[in-house]
């Protein structure tokens, strides 16, 4: 027991050794980084002082650097100047001889250019009178074909006058002498008709009697015969009439049902058409929604009229068939408003797409206009010009010109860019 206790003691001071020696541990460790700390501080503020001088030197040493640099920079930009100006001079005493030699240009193409117009206005004035001339003289031909054209108009209207009304008086006289010679004509075929009447009118007669005996005969043995054949037909077929007449009851009852399931196909197919309706109606716009139906282009007179014309040409069998569709009226109209509409687009897409077609045309010639091809240059074009050539026929020789025309006066024209080329 004793020992138990001591060993308890030792073990607890142990413990607190441990404790103590952790503890000293971690002051040791804290101090360590306290002067850590310290220490990076210290560097960090002289490495800023450092800095901060540094920056202050660099700064001195840039001022007293610039002015020097400044100083050179200045003596050389006084020598280019003076080399400029010096150029420029020279340049402005060129440029001037230049302008003076384009003033005398164009004070001597304004002379020609003067010449020129007074040329063309002195040509000008010739042209216009030739051109009167030329008029009065075939303002004076107009007027001597035209005496003459009055003249022979005149002589040949009386001509026709004349012989048309010979022709009159001559088609008169043939009227009346064939009036006459039908009159005769007349009066004999009338005679002529009116006896053959009266033969033939007695001979039928005659005729008539002799074969309504005959008839009287044959139709009194042909009586007795049928009187027989019906006798024997009525017994040989009793059996088959009774049998004709169940299967004509089975008959209509037959049709009766037919007819009934096929108004019950149709009415399946009216069925039918208003669904697919109201599918469509889905995909209706707002217009169609409120306006199903187009008004009538009818004004009511034409309407009361219609309505009478079609009461009229109804028959009882077709107002009936007519009444069992009439649900379908409406739908008809929308479908034939549909109808329109498809066609007036067509129609309308037909203009647009003649239209474009223009466009395109016009702008391919505005590009064939702009643009250099083989098929541009194959065409007639005054603007192109390739090596000092143009695609344009040549003038008239000589030759062919008339004989009362001048030759083209010519004018020698020089360029005020050729000689501004040439004087620098």
């Amino acid at each position: 027991m004793p020992k138990k206790g001591k060993g308890a003691k030792m073990s607890l001071s142990n413990e607190e050794q441990l404790l103590l020696f952790q503890q000293k541990l971690l002051a040791e460790e804290e101090m360590a980084k306290r002067k850590e700390r310290l220490l990076s501080q210290f560097l960090k503020d002289k490495l800023a002082k450092e800095e901060h001088n540094s920056a202050l030197n660099l700064n001195k040493i840039n001022m007293q650097w610039r002015t020097v640099l400044r100083e050179i920079k200045t003596r050389e930009l006084h020598k280019d100047i003076e080399a400029l100006s010096q150029t420029f001079e020279r340049v402005m005493d060129c440029k001037d001889n230049v302008i003076k030699s384009l003033a005398k240009d164009l004070s001597e193409a304004e002379e020609q250019y003067a010449h020129a117009l007074r040329s063309h206005l002195h040509n000008v004035d010739q042209l216009l009178a030739l051109q009167r001339r030329r008029l009065g003289l075939l303002e004076e031909s107009y007027s001597m074909e035209l005496e003459a054209l009055t003249t022979e108009f005149e002589t040949e209207r009386r001509t026709i006058t004349e012989q048309h009304e010979e022709e009159i008086h001559y088609l008169q006289d043939v009227f009346m002498a064939m009036e006459q010679s039908y009159m005769d004509s007349e009066y004999e075929s009338k005679l002529e008709f009116q006896s053959l009447w009266d033969d033939l009118k007695n001979k039928n007669i005659e005729e008539k009697h002799f074969l309504r005996l005959r008839l009287e005969n044959t139709v009194e043995d042909l009586w007795k015969r049928f009187q027989d054949a019906l006798k024997s037909y009525t017994d040989a077929t009793e059996d088959r009439k009774i049998a004709f007449e169940t299967l004509k009851v089975k008959d209509e009852t037959s049709s009766k049902e037919i007819e009934t399931q096929m108004k019950k196909i149709q009415k399946l197919q009216g069925e039918k058409i208003l669904k697919l309706a109201e599918i469509c109606r889905k995909f209706e716009t707002e217009e169609e929604k409120v306006l199903p139906f187009y008004a009538s282009v009818l004004t009511p007179e034409e309407q009361e009229f219609e309505a009478q014309d079609r009461g009229e040409e109804l028959t009882e069998e077709l107002a009936k068939v007519m009444a069992d569709y009439s649900g379908m009226e409406n739908f008809w109209k929308r479908y034939n408003k549909v109808k329109l509409e498809q066609l007036s687009l067509q129609h309308r897409r037909a203009q647009l797409l003649e239209i474009n077609r223009k466009l395109r045309e016009m702008l391919k010639q505005y590009l064939d206009g702009i643009s250099v091809s083989d098929e541009v240059l194959s065409q007639l074009n005054p603007l192109l010009i390739v090596n000092h050539r143009s695609n344009l026929p040549p003038p008239l020789p000589a030759a062919m010109a008339r004989p009362g025309d001048r030759p083209p006066t010519t004018y020698n024209v020089v360029e005020a860019a050729h000689v501004a080329s040439r004087t620098l």
